[in-house]
């Protein structure tokens, strides 16, 4: 469904949404650098006992509501440039607040659907018997001086009791990986809590997966976590120095911009949604 402008989001998806996060970054150092000092101020309040409980729900709300905002001015940009002055015409209470509700929406379903998940993972696990697993680690416990065939027999009596909930776990945990993008690009269009919050439940829309095992979409979607996982390991870096904390602050966001603007073109790719 082409909603975007800039045909080259949809030629070449991941170079241009790396054009398009560099300009967003830049097209308001101020904005950005106060955005980074909230960012962290919030991640500072996390150690904080029970304030630290509402710091992270907010900043994860206004994380989304950075998101939203950045593909609000992305629809109506056919270039980089129209979209950098854009950008830097925002002023910082509408960056901030101004999708707000879509982005609590999202965060709200996005909890609700990872609390699905748990439940079905424990459900497996519980009919699998793996909760038997428990009193074989506790039953071994009172052995003394095991022999080493106990030890590997007790093993193995736990990995077959868990291996269902495991593969159960990694299908489901790479399938959603993959799909996300796709579905968090349809969410991000989404301008109301209600939209928003159903919008996660496409995960379960075949037309969805079906729009997923596309060849253009499989090739976006592993440059985008190869270009992710190598932001992240140096946002790792940067988190184990304390000094540094303020370049992984600008890491995480440059990786927001970066996957919101590369969703939201996965989902313009996909003329069959």
């Amino acid at each position: 469904m082409k909603i975007l402008l800039d045909d080259s989001l949809r030629t070449r998806p991941v170079g241009t949404a790396i054009a398009y996060t560099w300009a967003a970054m830049s097209a308001s150092w101020k904005n950005t650098s106060i955005v980074a000092a909230l960012l962290l101020l919030l991640a500072l309040l996390e150690f904080v006992p029970l304030i630290g409980w509402f710091a992270s729900i907010f900043q994860g709300i206004l994380l989304y509501a950075i998101a939203y905002w950045i593909v609000d001015r992305l629809r109506g940009s056919a270039a980089v440039e129209n979209f950098k002055t854009a950008v830097a015409q925002g002023d910082l209470k509408e960056t901030l607040f101004a999708f707000f509700s879509p982005a609590a929406g999202y965060y709200t379903g996005f909890v609700l659907f990872s609390v699905i998940m748990m439940i079905l993972s424990t459900l497996i696990f519980w009919l699998s018997g793996g909760f038997e697993a428990f009193a074989l680690i506790e039953q071994q416990q009172t052995i003394q001086n095991p022999t080493p065939e106990q030890t590997y027999e007790m093993y193995m009596q736990v990995l077959g009791l868990s291996t269902p909930t495991l593969l159960f776990f990694l299908i489901t945990s790479l399938f959603f990986s993959y799909l996300w993008p796709l579905v968090y690009g349809y969410a991000l269009l989404q301008r109301s809590f209600t939209d928003a919050f159903n919008a996660v439940f496409m995960f379960f829309s075949t037309a969805f997966w079906k729009a997923a095992f596309t060849g253009s979409y499989f090739k976006t979607v592993s440059l985008w976590m190869l270009v992710s996982l190598g932001v992240g390991l140096l946002m790792g870096f940067c988190l184990m120095t304390f000094v540094l904390l303020p370049v992984a602050v600008l890491l995480i966001l440059w990786l927001v911009y970066f996957t919101a603007i590369v969703s939201v073109s996965t989902y313009n790719m996909s003329d069959d949604i």
